[in-house]
């Protein structure tokens, strides 16, 4: 039954972005137009979603340490994966590939469609979600970082500033003392908040749709490293948290809700942050999208199958 349920949940995102391909294998959509939405994407749908998951959220200080340990957790398994990928691409010669390949490799959709999946398969909870936002700061931190490095290789490209200066960090900065003060947020102003956040899935699956009507389908299943991306990101990355986690909990008692949080985020397929830091700074533009796209298409089996080890916790 949870196979069942999840695997229908993530087939309704995929097929999200059926508008964005069809309308750009019709023309209908032009050339900038992945470009544009990106920007609606980025800079308005995401930043809102971050405040409507935080406002009107009940606080209790005893979640402190548990959003510590999410926070801390999120960058140890993201240097991880990181390095583990720099590990099993490192014979690739073809430089720009391998770094698009790499960073593709640990970047997760955390922000765009890991709150999204929370919502679907844990209504109500408001935990969930919480632990979500939070692995999404310490992602965009590091996306900031070492996401700008894993594609360019140049440490003059990285701006501390962005660690805290992206628009979702921002919006959950301002959000926070909401939370913390237990501030209830009138409906007047949460509704169109939601509204805005409530755009960030449908926006980033049609973007997703644009670039696979873009891409000839060879290039996306004839090379090897989309394959490799997938197998660490899809498989390696939430495994990895899992295993983790286990042994954390033999010694540090972790609370159930944390555990099966962590383990699903680290199931998100690649974000578009590769691509997008690919197009930015003249990486191997091909590879990232090629990898992005594999990633969605594949997660529709692998995150209903790990869900089931859920059962198991």
């Amino acid at each position: 039954m949870a196979f069942l349920e999840t695997f229908i949940n993530v087939v309704t995102i995929v097929v999200l972005a059926v508008p964005g391909f069809v309308l750009r294998k019709s023309k209908l959509f032009s050339d900038k137009a992945a470009s544009l939405l990106a920007v609606l994407l980025l800079y308005i749908a995401q930043p809102f979603l971050m405040m409507s998951s935080i406002f009107n959220k009940p606080f209790d200080p005893a979640m402190l340490a548990r959003f510590a340990w999410v926070l801390g957790f999120a960058v140890a398994l993201q240097l991880a994966v990181y390095f583990f990928a720099k590990l099993c691409f490192r014979s690739d010669r073809n430089e720009a590939a391998k770094r698009a390949a790499v960073a593709s490799s640990y970047l997760g959709n955390v922000g765009f469609m890991g709150i999204p999946v929370m919502e679907m398969l844990f209504p109500g909870n408001d935990e969930m979600i919480l632990y979500t936002v939070v692995y999404n700061i310490a992602f965009n931190a590091m996306t900031w970082t070492l996401g700008v490095y894993a594609i360019t290789g140049e440490k003059k490209r990285i701006n501390p500033l962005k660690v805290l200066l992206n628009p979702p960090t921002i919006a959950v900065i301002i959000a926070l003392p909401f939370f913390f003060c237990n501030v209830a947020i009138p409906e007047a102003v949460a509704l169109p908040v939601r509204y805005l956040g409530d755009m960030t899935l449908p926006l980033s699956m049609i973007i997703l749709g644009i670039r696979l009507a873009d891409m000839h389908p060879l290039r996306l299943v004839a090379d090897v490293r989309v394959y490799a991306v997938a197998a660490i990101k899809l498989i390696v990355s939430p495994l990895l948290s899992l295993g983790i986690m286990l042994l954390v909990d033999l010694v540090f008692p972790l609370d159930r809700f944390v555990v099966i949080a962590l383990f699903i985020i680290a199931a998100m397929p690649t974000a578009s942050s590769a691509l997008n830091f690919a197009e930015m700074f003249g990486g191997d533009r091909e590879t990232a999208a090629a990898s992005t796209l594999m990633n969605t298409i594949l997660c529709i089996v692998t995150i209903p199958l790990l869900m089931l080890l859920c059962e198991l916790i």
